[in-house]
């Protein structure tokens, strides 16, 4: 499943974040670049302004080398005393996911040197919500504010575009499921490289929250906000012309392109044109847009309000830079870790509605977008072409892609500030 900005800049090797073909984990011999790439164009030196976009609220950067700061709090004390201290776990809420598949990736992941990952004694583990099933990532012991709580070494994260062809702008998600089906999914040697993480990878018969795109024409219709309701057709018409285009079905295209904007994560670089790189004078620096899958990371959940950890990237300096979950406030063992998706954590339910398959209980966010209004929104609520109550008592009876259609309705409806606001 499925993250106040900050930016930092910091040099690193391309080599860390391109899917490269591991010979044995964390050898010292050079890594050997997968065929269908171009190793010398990967061969870059970047400087990272690093934003998450697909899971992460600030995509924050620090060094293995940096002092550590001590903090003080009167946290579990009263006024002129002292209290008991809070307990450090709450109830079970989970069950663990045993799978074949999860284990496999966990294996590999270790084989790689990632910490955190995967058990009991570890930090955090895959599992279950016992009351909808939903899979997630859960503490196992607990956390203090800034504390790692899980790191996967940047040699496992696979990329979704050659920097030669990344733009400013975000890649879009049917182009990222073209290069993900080409270089991944559909090449038999990527594929057994990186089989421990694509077995873990949604299908559509599980772990699948479909996108507006696989509704159909009446229930976008019913979405009935124009914003969504463009979004949605816009994807479709880029993801039909590009298959139509490079012959791949509609449905398998359809379904990458799933997998890419809901479980990639995106970074901004800045890069050295290559084409005047022996000029120092003349050497610019673009800045670009990347889409990257981090392995394991990918199966937190999101929360709007209530995120209690966040994406980080630990020495981006260095050849061994290592992407991180930090808790962002104390963490208790047995409790989900949870980080807010999308740009800088500030994602509306319509565009996590789009990009994810989910409409969140509550989300701040929406009520600064409808009180900014302009093109694509409804103006008030007195402009949609049904009540708030009306929706509600549909959405009691609702199924299938419905509920979210209705959950989408109710929940911007909710949103609109009062006069009062």
């Amino acid at each position: 499943q499925h993250h106040t900005s900050r930016t930092s800049k910091s040099k690193w090797h391309y080599r860390s974040i391109v899917a490269w073909q591991p010979h044995t984990p964390k050898s010292n011999h050079k890594l050997a670049p997968i065929s269908m790439m171009s190793t010398s164009s990967l061969l870059l030196s970047l400087v990272l302004l690093v934003q998450s976009i697909a899971i992460a609220s600030s995509f924050a950067v620090s060094s293995s080398s940096s002092p550590k700061r001590k903090t003080v709090s009167n946290q579990g004390k009263a006024a002129g005393g002292f209290a008991k201290k809070a307990p450090d776990s709450v109830p079970i809420s989970h069950t663990r996911d045993e799978s074949p598949s999860t284990q496999n990736l966990i294996n590999f992941l270790l084989q790689w040197k990632s910490e955190g990952v995967g058990g009991p004694d570890a930090g955090t583990e895959v599992g279950f919500d016992i009351d909808n099933g939903v899979r997630g990532m859960y503490a196992t012991k607990p956390f203090k504010k800034n504390e790692i709580v899980c790191k996967i070494p940047s040699d496992v994260a696979l990329a979704l575009v050659d920097p030669n062809s990344a733009t400013e702008e975000s890649m879009n998600p049917a182009d990222g499921a073209l290069n993900f089906l080409r270089w991944y999914q559909n090449n038999e040697q990527a594929r057994q490289t990186w089989s421990a993480y694509l077995d873990t990878l949604p299908t559509r018969e599980a772990h699948f929250d479909p996108s507006p795109d696989f509704y159909s024409d009446a229930e976008i219709e019913q979405l009935e906000f124009p914003m969504v309701v463009e979004k949605v057709n816009e994807r479709k018409n880029e993801i039909l012309a590009l298959s139509e285009s490079e012959s791949i079905p509609f449905d398998e295209l359809q379904f990458a392109a799933w997998l890419v904007s809901s479980r990639s994560f995106a970074i901004k670089m800045m890069v050295d044109d290559p084409l005047v790189r022996e000029d120092v004078r003349k050497i610019k620096a673009l800045e670009k847009s990347i889409r990257l899958l981090l392995p394991y990371l990918d199966m937190i959940n999101h929360s709007s309000d209530k995120a209690n950890a966040e994406l980080h990237l630990i020495d981006p300096e260095k050849d061994e830079a290592w992407f991180s979950i930090r808790a962002a406030r104390p963490i208790k063992k047995g409790q989900e870790i949870t980080i807010p998706y999308g740009a800088a954590g500030l994602e509306t339910s319509v565009s996590l509605l789009m990009n994810y398959g989910f409409v969140p209980d509550e989300n701040r966010i929406d009520s600064m977008m409808l009180g900014n209004g302009g093109e694509g929104c409804i103006e008030s609520v007195d402009g949609w072409s049904t009540t708030l109550e009306e929706d509600e008592a549909q959405l009691s009876q609702a199924s299938g892609n419905m509920i979210n259609v209705l959950k989408l309705r109710t929940k911007l409806k909710r949103s609109y500030p009062s006069e009062s606001d």
